[in-house]
Parts: structure tokens; sequence; C-alpha cells
């Protein structure tokens, strides 16, 4: 399939999207898409190429249904949403058992080229998105943002809050050393500063 006016890339396969039945999608809209996730809709029999939006961080496309609503007195037409990698998927690449995400291999949200593209279960995605460089970054730089105290003061501040003879109410200790009630908490059960003992 090509386009009078459209210049494909080296390569590049067009199929006509078959919508879901239930998506109850207008006829008249006839949407294809390449295997390098771009996008044509006949517009009065000639072709267009037309770009998706960006939600979530991902390449989005609102096609209109036979479903009719009415908005603030006027009739319009209901949309279905379809994000982009998807759609790519759904039309170039066998679906697995159980593989229902689609997953960016180069974690390029924007590159929705087939080749990019792979289906994944769900723990597949989630272990994809753990080794992704922008995680693993945002977890480095998360780490220690506790450190504006010191090793002593934590020791001092872990004596204090485990002693069962305290007197002393958390907030005035908080105040104290400069931090949240929250972070005493967290050094109390471990989860910041673990690595130190009390006093």
């Amino acid at each position: 399939m090509t386009f009078e006016g459209i210049t494909d890339y080296r390569g590049e396969i067009w199929k006509t999207i078959q919508f879901p039945e239930e998506d109850n999608i207008l006829t008249t809209e006839n949407i294809c898409i390449s295997n390098y996730g771009r996008l044509v809709r006949m517009v009065d029999g000639k072709p267009r190429l037309f770009n998706a939006y960006n939600l979530n961080g991902y390449p989005h496309i609102k096609i209109k249904t036979n479903e009719i609503k009415i908005y603030r007195g006027y009739k319009k037409r209901k949309m279905k949403g379809y994000y982009l990698h998807k759609l790519v998927a759904q039309n170039f690449l066998e679906q697995g058992v159980d593989k229902i995400f689609v997953i960016h291999k180069d974690y390029n949200k924007q590159n929705n080229e087939v080749k990019n593209l792979k289906w994944a279960t769900k723990r597949e995605k989630e272990l994809h998105q753990w080794s992704n460089p922008d995680f693993l970054e945002a977890k480095r730089n998360a780490k220690r943002t506790y450190a504006k105290l010191s090793e002593n003061n934590v020791r001092l501040i872990k004596k204090m809050i485990n002693d069962p003879n305290r007197k002393t109410r958390l907030k005035i200790i908080a105040k104290r050393f400069g931090v949240s009630t929250m972070q005493l908490h967290r050094i109390k059960t471990g989860e910041n500063w673990a690595d130190i003992p009390s006093l």
C-alpha cells in the first residue's frame, strides 16, 4: 500500500487499522498505520499524514465513534483514545499468551517503530522499567536525601527515640535536629540510616 503525495521511508509498510467492533468506531474513520508509527487519515478520498498528541508522555490519538453525547446543549460524537505504540504492536507484532503490555526497547516513548516495540507480560514490563536509565538515575539521586544529619546525630536520635523512659515528645526531638517527625519514624523503623547503630 502506498499513498499519492506521501514518500515512504525505506521498508515502510502500511496497514489499515481494524478497530475492534465493540469500540463502535465511525465507519468513515479510515486510518492507516505504518511499521514506523506514522499515521494516515483519508480525508475526502485523499491521504493526509497526521500526528498523535502526547498523553502521559506517550503519543496518543482519538477517533470518532458512532455514539452521540450532548455537551452544553450540542450534539457531539464520543471519541475513543488509543496509544500509538499499542496500535503499531497490534498491527505488526505477534502477541504471545499473557502479553498484554507493549514496551519500548530503548525506553524512548516517542520511538514507535515496530523494531523498537515488544509485547510483554506485567512482570516483564516491570523488570524493563526498573532497568530504565532514567529510573536508575532518579534512584541514585534519591539515595541519602536525609544526609543533612551527621552520623553522630543519628546515633543520638536513635538513643533518644528508643529510650523506654523517654519523656521528650518526638515533635521536640525533630525540632532540635531540624527534621520532620516522619523522618524520626523512618529512622526508628530502620527505613533510613539502618546501617548506623544507636549510642
